[in-house]
């Protein structure tokens, strides 16, 4: 299936997980704007936690979000930052909408600076929204930037003893703080968070996180064995489901320090690890990081295929991502407008369902214009696809033509054996004649050769009998003047018959020759079926990759990917 039709199915199954929002029929959304903030709290909570859509939950916060007045009670402030932190969650882990991250972020935190809550959840927000755009941009001030949110938030929890944030708030400073030169620059806040009890059982974060700081002061000081040592210590300690994107990060520090120590087997075994928990949790972040590792990974293995194949699903979910952004991002537009019409006009339900229809039929049309070009891009492939097979077997009948001709031509030469005594006098009476013609004006090609037709047709035979039968063609260091040697007579002669009869020069010639042979080698599948397409290239004397497709393209009209998978799949 080619990347265009994956494109129109993702947009498809998209715009339909996202259509039951904007849907009047799937929820009795006016109905909510009545209900009472702990009540919308509630039913959102229960969405929120049952980890699908989580239609009810947008809505839900959303509407309570939107209450927030300075003159509320602290408790129903509490909810209003809640709630703008609940969309954040949604906004960033399920839609990817990274603005929208900041203005629930933002106005969680104006509600929290008027209420005089201290929350570290809302710094720590922050610290991921900088950490991941400084990550998809790699740019480092936006990388401290998220440290200092990060050491906010660990500050915040120290605190106010908030236990949960502030082990999750350490987790993250020490991982920024090795991703930007050390721990050095933490140790301040470090020795605060060392002074904290770990006694009680339910702490185990507590321990993970000193066994991480110990994991990176080993990196960083080259012991990176013991550094190895103490991430299995820490996978054994949340060897648990509660923990999978802690498990998750382990592996790939674990499988980073493989690789400083040019480990790149047991790196990409660590890596394999994670790349189960990403791929079983849907979480498609951690599974962009980990195909990106792996093609790094393969890249200093050499291994050319799997360094491919990582690189292309890594590229294949960036554009997803891009993608599930933008359409994310148009329906939450729409859902927006929706709710402000229903705060609005709360007496107008008619009104609100017939603007409900139409937005119904825009997305009826555009998922047809998605069918149609489904269709397009299917018929498309089709007759491309038929045109390549007529193209692949108009190629493997040229091949059994001159096959059969150079038959022909080798029965000829054994019938006339005085042929090759002919042709070397008639080459040596063409260099005495053109000897004296040297210093003549060369401003017109080949005006001074002596060459006869006869000798003209006799050169070529020899040079054809080089060509079919000799294998130094196919090294890559075969020249003119090697031709010229074996055909037995002057560079100049040879490259005036090929010129003539040919209407080519001799590296095009000679070209022509090596693809024809790369062509039978692709269809001799028991013998090359295993070959790469470099392999095919080097092994008839091609230097350069480039230079092999575009010969391969401009003689046989296919590409050298195109031509072996045919051969491969055998006749039709």
């Amino acid at each position: 299936m080619s990347t265009s039709v994956r494109v129109i199915l993702c947009a498809f199954a998209v715009l339909m997980g996202l259509s039951g929002i904007a849907s009047p029929s799937s929820r009795p959304h006016s109905k909510w704007l009545d209900l009472p903030i702990a009540r919308l709290m509630e039913m959102a909570d229960k969405d929120f936690a049952d980890g699908g859509s989580k239609d009810t939950a947008l809505m839900c916060y959303t509407i309570v979000a939107n209450r927030y007045e300075q003159s509320m009670s602290l408790d129903q402030k509490r909810h209003c930052k809640d709630a703008n932190m609940r969309l954040w969650s949604i906004y960033f882990y399920d839609f990817y909408d990274y603005p929208k991250c900041f203005d629930c972020l933002t106005r969680a935190q104006e509600i929290a600076t008027d209420g005089g809550i201290k929350d570290a959840n809302i710094y720590l927000g922050f610290g991921c929204m900088y950490q991941t755009i400084s990550e998809e941009c790699d740019n480092k001030e936006l990388a401290a930037k998220a440290l200092d949110y990060y050491k906010l938030a660990l500050s915040t929890g120290l605190k106010t003893s908030d236990d949960r944030y502030t082990d999750m708030a350490c987790t993250d400073v020490l991982s920024m703080a090795r991703v930007l030169g050390g721990l050095s620059q933490i140790q301040g806040i470090w020795q605060n968070y060392l002074r904290l009890p770990e006694d009680n059982e339910t702490w185990i974060l507590r321990r993970y996180n000193k066994m991480l700081y110990q994991a990176f002061d080993n990196v960083e000081h080259g012991r990176l064995d013991s550094a190895i040592a103490v991430h299995d210590r820490q996978l054994q300690l949340i060897d648990t489901t509660q923990y999978s994107r802690l498990i998750y990060f382990t592996h790939v520090e674990k499988a980073k320090a493989h690789a400083m120590q040019g480990d790149y087997t047991r790196a990409i075994a660590a890596l394999k690890q994670s790349e189960k928990i990403a791929v079983d949790l849907e979480m498609k972040d951690c599974k962009l990081e980990v195909y990106g590792l792996m093609s790094q990974y393969y890249q200093q293995m050499g291994d050319r295929n799997a360094r491919e194949h990582y690189y292309n699903r890594y590229t294949m979910l960036k554009d997803t991502l891009t993608n599930y952004q933008q359409l994310a991002s148009v329906n939450e537009m729409e859902f927006r407008n929706e709710l402000k019409d229903m705060e609005q006009e709360m007496t107008a339900v008619k009104q609100h369902r017939e603007v409900m229809s139409i937005v119904m039929l825009i997305s009826l049309a555009f998922l047809l214009v998605l069918l149609v070009l489904l269709y397009l891009v299917y018929r498309k492939n089709g007759e491309l696809s038929r045109s390549n097979e007529l193209l692949y077997q108009k190629n493997v009948e040229m091949l059994r033509a001159e096959e059969e001709e150079r038959r022909m031509r080798r029965q000829l030469q054994d019938k006339e054996p005085h042929v090759e005594e002919d042709n070397r006098q008639a080459a040596d009476t063409a260099d005495a004649a053109d000897a004296a013609d040297e210093d003549t004006d060369a401003a017109v090609k080949y005006k001074s050769s002596h060459l006869s037709d006869d000798d003209k047709r006799q050169l070529l035979a020899r040079i054809l009998e080089v060509m079919d039968n000799s294998d130094e063609i196919f090294s890559p260091d075969f020249s003119l003047e090697r031709l010229a040697m074996l055909a037995g007579s002057k560079y100049k002669y040879v490259s005036q018959v090929i010129n003539e009869h040919y209407q080519q020069n001799f590296n095009n010639f000679l070209n022509s020759y090596r693809i024809k042979e790369a062509c039978k080698r692709m269809g001799d599948v028991e013998h090359y079926g295993n070959y790469t397409i470099e392999a095919i290239s080097e092994s008839v004397g091609f230097k350069s990759r480039s230079t092999f497709v575009t010969s391969f393209k401009r003689i046989t009209g296919l590409t050298p990917s195109q031509y072996q998978h045919m051969a491969r799949k055998g006749p039709q």
